[in-house]
């Protein structure tokens, strides 16, 4: 057994991990307890870890036995609602995780498969993951190896075998975009052995990528579920389906809302023309979902919607309609300063911009203004090209 688990195991430590777990991590590290000033940073690292999967593991970070592993894998798990969806979207006999990291995804993902076997090149996280899950009471199986390795070194009935891989970034350093060259492994160069163990492949990527650019590298594409939590966009789920030669199906999802899920083609959204309109009395705002898929002018098309203009990605109706996948609001006022004075009177109001010449933080520096109370402002370029500001309330 790993002696740095060994430790973090021992009674008096999960103790003092339990009564400091809100405790600020700086002070800890300066001021240990003599008993534990040795290990200090590896206990300190344990809280900073529980404090960070709080409200997307709770099950986890109340679970003192559990050992958190270290800080990438945590950012990089997958939440217990995102976990619950993507298990409903792959079944069969073997699954096989290439980049088991925490582990979080492989232990939902195989509740639907005969056998399942985690892979990870980290030695490291392999024993803690052996750890959880004899705390957790499960049985799979555990590699320590690096993915191109078990791919060429495993043999598996491709018919019965479903892979999946959550690509890490090889750069750590935080930019707006980036491209799948830069993750490990690369799944552009991997593709082929993966036909060769597998029949489908679900693979988790991070937002920022494109998703015309993941159609347009990766083959037999079958399925792309963006999805969002409370309208936070978290990730992009490919399924690959290496029997399958159509068009793919982009799958909109907001869990965590009561929002209805929306599907549509790129194909669709090409061909789809929408019809410009000056604002009505109702504004349509679509989830993060489906902002971040494209689907501009086929939701337009589908749901009878006004876009207010080529660039910007509002929606005017005459009457509101409860089922659409996004938030409507009814517009009150044209915003001037009387307009902003009388509905924000503390300065109060959350600010909205689409195809503006200002930003929202922008927006807010200049009139004075800060998030919250019931009303919004939004700013926008209408179909004129004016640049416009109104105030809406929320139905």
């Amino acid at each position: 057994m790993d002696t740095l688990i060994d430790f973090l195991q021992r009674e008096d430590v999960k103790q003092y991990i339990q009564e400091n777990i809100t405790s600020d991590i700086n002070r800890l590290v300066l001021n240990p307890p003599a008993v534990f000033k040795e290990e200090i940073k590896h206990i300190a690292a344990q809280i900073l870890a529980r404090q960070k999967v709080k409200g997307k593991l709770d099950g986890w970070a109340t679970n003192f036995d559990l050992i958190m592993p270290p800080p990438l894998s945590i950012e990089q798990a997958s939440s217990e609602v995102t976990c619950g969806y993507k298990k409903q979207l792959i079944t069969g006999d073997h699954l096989v995780d290439l980049t088991g990291g925490m582990g979080i995804d492989f232990l939902a993902l195989s509740e639907s498969f005969e056998h399942a076997t985690y892979v990870e090149k980290e030695l490291q996280l392999c024993n803690v993951f052996q750890h959880n899950m004899t705390v957790l009471d499960r049985q799979l199986e555990v590699v320590n190896a690096d993915a191109s390795w078990f791919l060429a070194n495993h043999k598996s009935n491709p018919k019965g075998t479903v892979i999946y891989v959550d690509p890490a970034r090889r750069n750590q350093q935080k930019s707006r975009v980036f491209k799948m060259e830069d993750c490990s492994p690369n799944l552009i160069d991997l593709l082929p052995v993966l036909k060769q163990k597998a029949n489908k492949v679900l693979i988790k990527y991070s937002p920022l990528l494109d998703i015309q650019v993941i159609l347009k590298s990766l083959p037999h594409v079958k399925e792309v579920h963006v999805v969002s939590v409370k309208n936070d966009c978290k990730e992009l789920l490919i399924l690959v389906d290496f029997e399958f030669n159509g068009i793919p199906q982009i799958h909109c999802i907001n869990l965590g809302s009561e929002q209805p899920d929306y599907t549509f083609q790129i194909e669709g959204e090409k061909k789809s023309i929408a019809r410009f309109e000056e604002l009505g009395p109702y504004l349509f705002e679509p989830n993060s979902s489906i902002m971040k898929a494209g689907a501009f002018k086929k939701i337009a098309l589908d749901f009878n919607l006004g876009k207010l203009s080529e660039n910007t990605h509002l929606y005017t109706l005459d009457v509101p309609i409860n089922a659409l996948p996004g938030r409507v609001f009814k517009v009150v006022a044209n915003a001037d300063k009387q307009a902003i004075k009388e509905f924000a009177p503390e300065g109060k109001i959350n600010v909205i911009t689409r195809n503006y010449p200002l930003t929202a933080n922008e927006l807010k520096k200049k009139w004075k203004l800060r998030d919250g109370g019931g009303y919004y402002l939004v700013a926008f370029r209408d179909m004129n090209d004016k640049a416009r500001m109104v105030i809406v309330g929320r139905l």
